[in-house]
Order: C-alpha cells, then structure tokens, then sequence
C-alpha cells in the first residue's frame, strides 16, 4: 500500500508507510483513547473503547484542547504509555 501526498507549495511525494503489526489479543493491553474535542466525540470514542474493554483493554482517555491543534507535549507522553491508540472525529 502506497499514499500519494501532495505539497501545497507543489510537487507530489509517493510513500509506503511501515505498518504496526496487529496484537494477536487485546487482552491485558491499554488503550489510549484521544478525543479531539468536536461535538460528540466523546460519545463515539467513548462507546468505541467501552465495547473494546470486552475484549480486554483497560482504556485510557486523553483530550486534545482543540481540534484544530496538535495534542500538547502532555498528552502525547500519556499515549505513548498505551499499547494501542483510537482517534476519531465528532460531529
């Protein structure tokens, strides 16, 4: 799988991202759970990593202050603690 990435100030710049291999089990891992802040994330994510936790996770919720920005420093050290991250949008 390859991705065609586009730079505003011109040209294109094909890449093949290495992907993270896929645990075997959730079980026993915690899940970093990233909330961007738009309307209703809260819900979604939070319904997301509720039946996740049937599988064995133990969730871990952080929230960006907006999202139009990147995550402060803070909360990407919270997740890098996780074995495994969601992110998703809201309304």
């Amino acid at each position: 799988m390859s991705f065609v990435v586009y730079d505003p100030r011109g040209g294109t710049v094909t890449v093949a991202p290495a992907l993270a291999r896929r645990p075997r089990s959730l079980a026993g891992l915690t899940l970093g759970v990233l909330e961007n802040g738009k309307e209703q994330a809260d819900v979604i994510l939070g319904r997301a990593a509720e039946l996740l936790a049937r599988d064995g996770v133990t969730p871990v919720f952080a929230r960006k202050p907006s999202f139009s920005r990147i995550a402060p420093r803070e909360v990407l050290e919270q997740l890098k603690a996780c074995d495994i991250v969601i992110t998703g949008l809201g309304g």
